[in-house]
């Protein structure tokens, strides 16, 4: 026999389809007023690979969000046995930020979870659960358009709101648009599943700070190779200490 559902739950489903109303017509007009600003948009598009062991370090970076000038566009999905998808951003200035579910139904976007944490803290700063108190009104605010998202650099979470069951194993797909205002450069990042062969801890997404580490240490070493010989036995061990650390 089917269950007839409470008045309160029925309410409760029509302000959410309400709430989604809203929000896409406030994306359309958007859109109409970047049209009638007659503003030139070029167009940038990338390709990131999903990988099996993800934490903020190597999450993909989909690009800065700058007000007026720049949007990020995120097209992917959580396939099957995938638990959570990581990007990176960074934000230069202080200001109301949209965050917007392009493309899930209602009933999708229910079983997915979005969360924008500091990159620096892991605080999270917004969140779509429920339950999440002040960060799920955050997000609302992401969701409307009206929260000021301060500078900084963010990872944008993506993972399942039930990880259990045979929502594991479905797959969702998702697409997650960034904005502040109108913009002249849109960015597009398409990420493709993980495969087998890939390294599954994503070591080339954090090449960065490697790279600067590295580069540094390499400098320090040639440096001190560089110096007058002064018979120290210290200086030795030091030299030795960083090229280990290096190679």
């Amino acid at each position: 026999m089917a269950t007839v559902p409470t008045s309160t739950s029925a309410a409760s489903n029509a302000s959410s389809e309400l709430q989604r109303i809203e929000r896409e017509l406030k994306r359309l007009q958007q859109l109409q007023a970047q049209k009638n600003s007659g503003r030139q948009v070029e167009e940038f598009q990338k390709d990131t690979r999903d990988i099996k062991f993800e934490n903020n370090m190597n999450a993909r970076d989909i690009g800065q969000l700058q007000k007026d000038q720049s949007r990020l566009n995120v097209f992917s999905s959580l396939s099957k046995g995938d638990a959570v998808d990581l990007y990176r951003f960074k934000v230069t200035t202080k200001t109301a930020t949209t965050l917007s579910i392009l493309n899930a139904s209602q009933e999708d976007e229910s079983k997915l979870r979005f969360q924008v944490l500091s990159k620096s803290t892991g605080r999270v700063v917004a969140d779509s659960d429920s339950k999440a108190g002040d960060a799920k009104k955050t997000y609302e605010g992401l969701r409307d358009g009206t929260f000021e998202l301060p500078q900084g650099d963010y990872v944008l979470r993506v993972s399942r709101a039930h990880d259990i069951g045979t929502e594991r194993n479905k797959e969702f797909s998702y697409a997650i648009q960034l904005s502040q205002g109108l913009f002249t450069r849109d960015y597009d990042t398409i990420e493709r599943s993980a495969r087998a062969t890939d390294d599954p801890y994503g070591i080339a997404n954090v090449s960065e700070a490697t790279t600067t580490l590295t580069t540094s240490l390499a400098s320090s070493v040639s440096f001190m190779q560089n110096l007058p010989k002064i018979g120290s036995s210290a200086t030795s061990k030091l030299i030795g200490l960083i090229v280990n650390a290096v190679s």
